[in-house]
């Protein structure tokens, strides 16, 4: 049984590849970077409680969770917009930062994953 990948789909990047080995390292590379740059300057965001910060962090990583259907990762981006948008930065958040931190985790797990095939 094919394992069903639920953070990203790996057809989208096997179709902008196009058979190339080092094009898809090096895309798969740079889907770990972006994920590593949003947890970094996102998780600030919310210590610093700096919205613009929070902003720019979701704006960057959006054509990417597009792109590559990172559905786990857009529905916690989407509760984190809300919950900003509800109450603000003023509340406790420790349960949304441990959220968004293993939604990008699983996601770079996956990707490394496929980086060893």
């Amino acid at each position: 049984m094919e394992k069903k990948h639920k953070n990203i789909d790996f057809q989208k990047v096997e179709e902008i590849v196009e058979g190339d080995s080092d094009f898809r390292k090096q895309l798969l590379e740079a889907i770990i970077l972006a994920a590593q740059e949003l947890k970094e300057k996102y998780l600030r965001g919310i210590d610093e409680k700096d919205v613009e910060r929070i902003k720019q962090a979701r704006h960057k990583i959006k054509p990417t969770l597009g792109l590559f259907d990172l559905q786990k990762l857009r529905m916690v981006l989407g509760r984190g917009k809300q919950l900003f948008s509800d109450n603000g930065l003023n509340q406790e958040l420790d349960w949304h930062k441990q959220e968004l931190a293993e939604a990008i985790d699983d996601l770079m797990d996956e990707v490394r994953e496929q980086l060893k095939e």
